[in-house]
């Protein structure tokens, strides 16, 4: 059976932003629409397709990410590792996503250069990076699965304290 914009389908109406105790991805109302009819949602809401009827009014959509952030300490010192926090903005991309990390070439290491965001999980990664020596260093993030990548971020690398003479 095939649909054209004309046939009525299963459409749900959810939040994109929270209100009170309504979470984002709550859902306001399931209804059937044609694909014209569900475009224009007011701001704060979106219409997707939900063909197997699978959230009620009052359930939970869970929305896919769309980007995910970057973050860590804006300061450093060389050969002393720091944690770096990767989230998705949403539960995860809609597939397995891989996150590939640089330091623009600055010599410091990760302990992973990659991290997966699972599809459909809303789950923080967390990375370590160990800077190699004083300076300014920039960690960026890409990705292969569409998602808004972060911005950079700027870590100000102090050198290590000098070894104490004994």
């Amino acid at each position: 059976m095939t649909t054209d914009s004309n046939t009525p389908q299963n459409y749900i109406l959810y939040r994109t932003r929270a209100l009170g105790w309504q979470a984002v991805g709550y859902v306001i109302v399931a209804m059937q629409l044609t694909a014209e009819q569900a475009t224009g949602a007011p701001a704060g809401f979106a219409y997707t397709l939900d063909t197997a009827g699978a959230y009620p009014d009052g359930s939970l959509y869970r929305v896919p990410a769309t980007a995910y952030a970057l973050s860590g300490a804006a300061t450093a010192t060389a050969g002393t590792a720091l944690t770096l926090d990767l989230t998705p903005d949403n539960y995860g991309p809609k597939t397995e996503t891989l996150v590939t990390l640089s330091d623009g070439g600055a010599g410091g290491t990760f302990s992973s250069g990659t991290v997966t965001f699972g599809a459909g999980i809303k789950t923080p990664q967390a990375v370590t990076y160990t800077p190699k020596a004083a300076g300014t260093v920039t960690i960026s993030a890409t990705n292969n699965g569409g998602l808004t990548d972060p911005a950079s971020l700027e870590i100000v690398v102090n050198a290590a304290a000098a070894a104490a003479a004994t």
